[in-house]
Formats: C-alpha cells, structure tokens, sequence
C-alpha cells in the first residue's frame, strides 16, 4: 500500500477525533485541544513513512499527538517564562504592563496570573541568592535535579532542598 493510501485510509473523521481528545487530556482547553490535534494530524501525514506496522496505528497517533501536545505546552511555559523575565525587570509591577503591544487584549484572569508569578518570583529572590537559580532551573526551565546539581556543582540532596524551599515560598507567595 502507498504512503498516500495508507495516510487517506488511516487519518480519518476517527483519527480526528481520537487526536483531539488525546490533546484535549494535555492541554485542557478546547480550542487549545483543537489547534494540538491539527497539529498531530499534519506531523502524521508528514512522517507517515516512519509508521512501521508493529504496533496499532492507533498507539503510533496516539504517541505523535502527545508529542504535538507536550510541544504545544512547552511553547506556552517558554511564554509564560519570557513575561514572568519582564516582570522581573520591573519590580514596580507596572512598566512592563506598559511595554506589552496589546495590553487591552489580555484578560483579567492572564493578568493577574502575570502578577502572581512576579509575586512568586519576588518571594523566592527574598530566600537569598542561593535559592533563585535552583528554583528558577528547576520550575521555570525544567531542568532535572541531577542535571541541576551537576551545572551548578552542587549535590543532590542540596539541589532537592533549596527547590523544595524556594517551591514553598513561592506557593506561599501565590496564595497570600
């Protein structure tokens, strides 16, 4: 069977559907769900080529679309980041509200999650100089602790408290 025909046959109403549901899981969000299983659908078509038969069609689709999803997700955490780096910038809280192109688009809800995480990231750089870096590799750029450890020269179990710490604090911070 071509790559054509097994790509018509296979990436159905159905596929659709399952793709959609699978991102739907991920990133909880309808639209967001609908943009994630375009995606998958496209990155299926494209790399038809690479399905080779030994498992369910179904397991193959199910593993591009969360890996669609998960790509989807680490775009919105590189987002969320870029503006929790503006609000640092700013300890005032309001310049940087500012700066944004559109700031009447944005949302009550996006803003004040935008002032939550400045309130976070203020509270974890209270705990001193220490702390800031493991937090911030750890929570914001998703560094393992090992990996963690062995950038900043540090042992494990040192990584695992200040994290540990600097979450609290944050956590704190947040629902104050």
């Amino acid at each position: 069977m071509t790559r054509t025909a097994l790509a018509d046959r296979c990436l159905d109403a159905r596929a659709r559907h399952y793709a959609r549901a699978i991102a739907l899981r991920f990133v909880k969000d309808e639209d967001a769900a609908d943009d994630v299983a375009q995606e998958a659908m496209l990155l299926a078509h494209r790399h038809m080529g690479s399905f080779r038969g030994d498992s369910a069609f179904s397991t193959w689709l199910y593993r591009v679309t969360t890996t669609a999803a998960l790509m989807y997700l680490r775009r919105q955490r590189r987002l969320a980041r870029e503006v929790l780096a503006s609000a640092e910038r700013d300890e005032g809280g309001g310049a940087w509200l500012d700066n944004l192109a559109a700031p009447a688009r944005r949302s009550d809800d996006a803003l004040a999650a935008h002032q939550l995480c400045a309130r976070a990231a203020r509270r974890v750089d209270r705990l001193g100089p220490k702390y800031g870096p493991v937090f911030y590799m750890r929570y914001r750029d998703g560094y393992s602790e090992t990996e963690i450890a062995r950038r900043l020269g540090l042992s494990l179990a040192t990584v695992k408290t200040r994290a540990h710490r600097a979450k609290v604090a944050a956590r704190e911070a947040v629902a104050a």
